[in-house]
């Protein structure tokens, strides 16, 4: 079969992007902002991921990516153990860059950094937080990877680590929401969840998977509305 103007011959077929929230870690339970910080799992965290690997164990996953942040890839690393897989770290799946918000507790934000924790607060999508970045421009690098991932893997399923907010992003442009329209949005720790994305197409296969976690326990939704 000839190809005209360089076009692929293959047919086009939806990627499965299962993603996954990092596993709890001490700041997530004290409720202090991590933004891009190297935080680790703590030990609820690393029951999570055990619980993520063995709910998945017979799964179908052809390649796996994550974040570089430590959360993440501690996270990653452990649901790839037993099958070896290789890890595929990309910084565009990084948590928010917070800025001068890092470290400081919602109450310290208000408090130290008024002007930033509006931006947060007010869900200013436009304004960079000091330090930092905007909403917009976290939107924008993580649905471009993971866009670029879905058209790697055409017709296979992959599994992505990353965070809250990227999370977010993923489910807003799954469902057609505008990026200035505020909602709230389930986004627990070690919650499994699946996009299907066919080339510009993206519609949401499901959303806040928790059962794995029965016996381990997952702290409340990420509790904003984005």
């Amino acid at each position: 079969m000839s190809v005209r103007n360089g076009a692929d011959p293959r047919p086009a077929r939806p990627a499965h992007i299962t993603l996954v929230r990092h596993g709890e870690t001490d700041w997530n339970a004290a409720g202090r902002l991590q933004g891009q910080l190297q935080i680790p799992l703590n030990r609820r965290g690393r029951a999570q991921a055990e619980a993520i690997a063995t709910h998945l164990q017979d799964a179908r996953i052809h390649a796996v990516y994550s974040s570089d942040l430590l959360r993440a890839l501690q996270t990653a690393q452990v649901i790839v153990r037993h099958s070896g897989q290789e890890i595929h770290e990309d910084k565009r799946l990084r948590e928010w860059d917070l800025g001068v918000l890092v470290g400081l507790c919602q109450a310290q934000a208000e408090h130290d950094q008024p002007y930033a924790a509006r931006i947060r607060r007010e869900y200013l999508v436009d304004e960079p937080i000091p330090g930092g970045e905007s909403i917009r421009q976290r939107f924008e690098r993580v649905i471009e990877a993971v866009s670029e991932i879905a058209a790697r893997h055409r017709g296979e399923s992959v599994l992505v680590v990353s965070h809250g907010g990227p999370l977010g992003d993923c489910y807003r442009r799954a469902v057609g929401r505008g990026i200035r329209e505020r909602m709230r949005i389930d986004l627990r720790n070690a919650s499994i969840n699946q996009v299907c994305i066919d080339g510009d197409d993206w519609s949401l296969s499901f959303w806040a998977r928790t059962e794995h976690l029965a016996a381990v326990g997952s702290r409340l939704n990420w509790g904003v509305h984005r």
